[in-house]
């Protein structure tokens, strides 16, 4: 037993070394944290949410940062891409009462109402902290320390993706690490990320020749006046015809102001797959005389009825039963009232009148 060293000691200094690793990565994501918080404070959810990516990026999916990233999803009026983050998490963490947890936030947040109508919520892109990540990045490289390298280029790219510099030093990162598969899923999540962004093309190369790409066409029954996916801008009118884009999960929005119409979509896009979305939407007519508002019945909820404004005509989207939806009439005077049932069509007027 003479000159042994005990199990216990040996298993003490291995978790001590793990917490000092643990603890070093995690200061590199220091300079991040305040600007973080404090978008967050400020309900400046658009930056919130590339900061509290960056920050993720360093730390990893199992750290609590993600739950930050998830509340500026929700806050912003976000509840898919919140679910998205905190899903990641669950899968990331080792601990059962986080995952018990996350699992009862996720629940609650799929339960939450949604109207036919919303607002376009834009990422705003952290392109100082991006360009200092990039800064610190380059130090960490010449001093041969590629995995601090590969995390700080990575949280440049999260923070903000169109800046070259942090996706090409990433890639090189990467190579040094022997990390050919992670370098991959990188890949396909900035083309997600960034569709239509500014090394799109080049990934798309990349992902092609190494099989890991679908296809991605998109229409609508009226002109959208804007198009996002992954709440990217997309730079041309619809339709979008086998757009290659990497696997996964898309959120897509058509928003016509002339309408009064958001509508959002998700769609998933395998490997080698040929999806298609449609939009498919009515317009309804209001013909009253003496006027009056129209409540209709939310063709993604038959339960709930929606008061879709005093608009002479208002976008509407089809129901995917294409059930017929419920309509009440009511005079502004209170001196009518009607109850309909009407079927939309894509691409039809519907006007309604006593």
């Amino acid at each position: 037993m003479a000159g042994r060293v005990p199990l216990v000691f040996v298993m003490s200094v291995f978790a001590i070394t793990l917490t000092i690793a643990n603890a070093a990565r995690a200061d590199l994501a220091d300079f991040l944290v305040k600007p973080a918080e404090d978008a967050l404070r400020d309900h400046k959810l658009g930056i919130a949410v590339s900061l509290w990516r960056g920050v993720v990026a360093i730390r990893g999916e199992a750290d609590v940062a993600v739950e930050k990233l998830a509340l500026a999803w929700t806050l912003a009026g976000e509840p898919e891409a919140a679910i998205e983050e905190l899903e990641r998490r669950r899968r990331a963490t080792g601990d059962a009462d986080a995952r018990t947890s996350i699992g009862k936030e996720v629940a609650e947040l799929e339960r939450r109402a949604h109207g036919f109508t919303g607002t376009v919520f834009q990422v705003v892109p952290a392109d100082a902290q991006a360009r200092e990540a990039f800064r610190r990045g380059r130090r960490a490289f010449q001093d041969k320390k590629f995995a601090d390298a590969a995390a700080l280029y990575r949280a440049g790219v999260e923070m903000a993706p169109d800046v070259p510099g942090n996706y090409r030093e990433l890639g090189e990162a990467l190579g040094k690490l022997g990390k050919t598969e992670e370098a991959l899923a990188f890949f396909v999540r900035y083309l997600r990320l960034r569709p239509f962004g500014k090394n799109a093309d080049e990934v798309r190369g990349r992902l092609t020749q190494a099989g890991a790409i679908g296809k991605l066409s998109v229409g609508s029954s009226f002109a959208c006046e804007q198009v996002w996916i992954n709440r990217q801008p997309v730079p041309a009118p619809l339709p979008i015809e086998r757009l290659a884009v990497a696997p996964g999960r898309y959120r897509l929005l058509c928003y016509n102001e002339k309408y009064h119409f958001a509508r959002y979509l998700n769609v998933d896009v395998p490997k080698d797959g040929n999806v298609r979305a449609d939009f498919t939407w009515a317009i309804i007519e209001n013909k009253l005389d003496p006027w009056g508002r129209i409540v209709m019945e939310n063709p993604d909820r038959q339960s709930e009825m929606n008061d879709i404004g005093v608009w002479d005509e208002i976008g509407v989207p089809v129901p995917e039963d294409r059930r017929p939806l419920k309509v009440l009439l009511r005079a502004a005077d209170s001196s009518k009232r009607k109850e309909v049932y009407i079927k939309l069509e894509a691409g039809k007027r519907v006007p309604l009148a006593w």
